[in-house]
């Protein structure tokens, strides 16, 4: 198979990339629910410990099924190392106990903070530069965001969750960074390659930290929900997503693929509404609307500018994200 390249990508506008990458944010939006499903019967360590074998050992599997691994380059190999540290252990950790500690819709409502906190470090460290109109699409879409959780009573924000919140906006920043640092090594690597060699890296320190979890879990308390939201959540949405997403990274960039995320919590509410019978409010449609017009016209505006398209092509830029 040919690999997509930015030219492809626009060339035919909407591309397989921006399909790879709606039904990244679709796993994404039913994985939070999963998740907290899942952590009723499983302690967070363990569950990250599990879930992210399942999700290496389907990673070795896709890569093996495209036959022999490409040769990395020493600096690469070391760089997507010290990645799978940053954005699968550290990440991880802070995510896992962040979201421990809220509801699904606090946290998804502040990783949506990532689009900017990656815009705004990109720019700072002269990787990427928006064009205003850009700007204005990663606005819209963020404040359309923020009106659908705003607008549902049950995604109001509790005292009593600060902890949790606080920690996923902390979750939120380190993936926004390594989105930005992995840059251009996700550009010069195979996505699946890549992935693969962050998660052997990250994995063995999830697993060492859970040990002690693992001997005190009741195995016994696990039911279908909690072996469900690890399956769904290792092989689905970090086994098979987190390729989609680094693929999308290589070839439209951190900032335009980062915006997508600002879908998932809409994903997320069209979820709960389907399993758990929430409904929807007029204003929450509205935001709905404002999201998918600010992802288009972030797309838009970033293909017609000249600084940050340019700088994607040329200098590899590109970034990551996920729960």
């Amino acid at each position: 198979m040919r690999p997509v390249t930015l030219a492809t990508a626009r060339r035919f506008g909407f591309s397989v990339v921006d399909l790879g990458l709606l039904v990244t944010i679709v796993i994404w939006g039913v994985n939070y629910a999963a998740i907290k499903a899942a952590l009723r019967e499983l302690d967070p360590y363990v569950f990250n410990a599990v879930r992210f074998v399942m999700a290496t050992l389907t990673l070795a599997a896709l890569a093996r099924g495209r036959g022999a691994m490409p040769r990395i380059p020493r600096h690469d190999l070391a760089k997507l190392a010290l990645l799978g540290i940053l954005g699968n252990t550290l990440y991880q950790v802070i995510f896992i106990q962040g979201i421990a500690r809220t509801t699904a819709a606090n946290a998804s409502l502040i990783m949506s903070s990532c689009p900017m906190l990656v815009a705004l470090l990109a720019t700072a460290l002269g990787r990427d530069r928006l064009p205003r109109l850009a700007w204005a699409g990663v606005a819209l879409a963020v404040g359309g965001l923020a009106l659908v959780l705003a607008a549902g009573s049950h995604n109001e924000f509790k005292t009593g969750n600060l902890a949790g919140d606080l920690l996923i906006l902390a979750s939120a920043a380190v993936w926004a960074a390594y989105t930005v640092f992995a840059s251009g090594v996700m550009a010069r690597t195979p996505a699946v390659t890549a992935t693969l060699v962050t998660f052997v890296a990250g994995t063995p320190p999830l697993v060492l930290l859970a040990l002690p979890s693992l001997a005190r879990q009741d195995w016994g308390a696990v039911g279908a929900r909690g072996w469900f939201g690890v399956a769904f959540s290792g092989v689905f949405a970090i086994g098979v997503a987190y390729i989609l997403w680094n693929a999308g990274i290589a070839t439209l960039g951190g900032a335009r693929t980062a915006v997508y995320q600002n879908f998932t919590p809409v994903i997320a509410a069209g979820f709960a509404w389907l399993t758990l019978g929430e409904r929807w409010t007029p204003g929450q449609f509205l935001g709905a609307a404002a999201v998918l017009s600010g992802i288009a016209l972030t797309r838009s505006g970033g293909n017609a500018g000249t600084g940050a398209a340019k700088a994607d092509a040329s200098a590899g830029n590109a970034p990551s994200g996920a729960a």
